[in-house]
């Protein structure tokens, strides 16, 4: 794990220090300071778009009562693209702007979902809540899915200032 942290430390921004001095030669210092601020200024403005378009996702599926899963993973994308986007360098923009722009990040969650699943099913990804319930279990040995959540307490396990929920299918009760 060493390698790969170091690699990615110091390998990026030795090549990016490269590609901006290449840069600069050919096209001049000041202007490649305006592309670096420009590539800057156009990242957030598209975060800040795809961001909001996301949140208005997430709003929707949880309105639908659905579990905006998808739409997390993208709205990571979109966070960390910006953050990328602002960090001066050309391969560090264009991972960026991949990231940001719909159809690279709508692969890169994918993939993301995907690898997170492997994680989670080979044991590497283990899941903790602080909390004042214990036994959570989110790994059934019983079944295949990876997130099928497994609830185990008992009344002895919560706190008697617990909060009870109930909930009613308006929807069924008209059948």
């Amino acid at each position: 794990m060493f390698l790969p942290i170091f690699l990615l430390f110091t390998g990026v921004p030795a090549l990016e220090l490269y590609l901006l001095f290449k840069v600069g030669v050919q096209f001049g210092a000041l202007n490649t300071i305006f592309i670096i601020i420009g590539t800057g200024i156009l990242g957030a403005a598209l975060a800040k778009s795809q961001g909001l378009q996301l949140i208005n996702n997430v709003q929707k599926e949880l309105n639908a009562g659905k579990i905006p899963a998808n739409e997390i993973i993208q709205g990571f994308c979109v966070f960390g693209g910006g953050l990328l986007l602002l960090t001066p360098g050309f391969v560090t923009d264009i991972l960026g702007f991949c990231m940001i722009l719909p159809g690279p990040r709508n692969f890169m969650a994918f993939m993301l979902k995907k690898w997170f699943e492997r994680a989670v099913k080979n044991g590497n990804v283990h899941f903790s809540f602080f909390s004042n319930v214990s036994g959570h279990n989110f790994r059934n040995q019983n079944s295949n899915d990876v997130f099928d959540a497994e609830f185990k307490h008992t009344q002895d396990d919560v706190e008697i200032d617990a909060i009870n929920v109930e909930y009613k299918n308006e929807d069924e009760e008209k059948l």
